[in-house]
């Protein structure tokens, strides 16, 4: 869904014009008790977004397109991130320039700032039982690792093409 409304609306009449979309109605909920409500909006203050309920016509994506704002709105950081770093990346295959990236500094309430997305790498343990219980493949312990270099090789090599 777009934001295609021209007429100007305070945050709380726009939640209540929204609630008699069929389709936007059922997320409202999310922001509407809230004492403030994030808005994207560009050098003019024109809106591009009002996540997490709609995204804005002005910057939606054509043929023509050659930048690429992506932004993740969530209730838990830890999903928004990882969300964001998934569409980043698969969004970036199609770039110009093959995975290049470039981060936002995103600053919060508290005067505390990051950098998103965060594609640093990081080491994780996991089970070979939840490998196997998610990939559906048996495998022995000594082969997890082979099988974890092979897919990763056919995965730079699709890339490369």
């Amino acid at each position: 869904m777009f934001v295609t409304e021209v007429k100007k609306f305070r945050a709380d009449e726009l939640m209540e014009f929204y609630k008699s979309d069929l389709k936007l109605k059922k997320f409202l909920h999310i922001i509407e008790n809230s004492h403030v409500f994030p808005a994207i909006y560009d050098h003019n203050r024109t809106v591009l977004s009002l996540p997490p309920i709609i995204n804005g016509a002005h910057s939606a994506i054509n043929l023509k397109t050659k930048n690429v704002f992506i932004e993740c709105t969530a209730t838990d950081l830890t999903k928004a991130k990882i969300v964001l770093n998934t569409m980043v990346t698969m969004f970036s295959m199609y770039c110009e320039r093959k995975f290049e990236v470039e981060p936002v500094e995103v600053i919060y309430p508290d005067g505390k700032s990051c950098l998103y997305p965060d594609l640093s790498v990081y080491s994780m343990e996991v089970p070979l039982s939840y490998i196997i219980d998610t990939v559906g493949v048996s495998l022995e312990a000594d082969e997890g690792g082979g099988m974890v270099t092979y897919v990763l090789a056919l995965l730079f090599c699709w890339s490369e093409n």
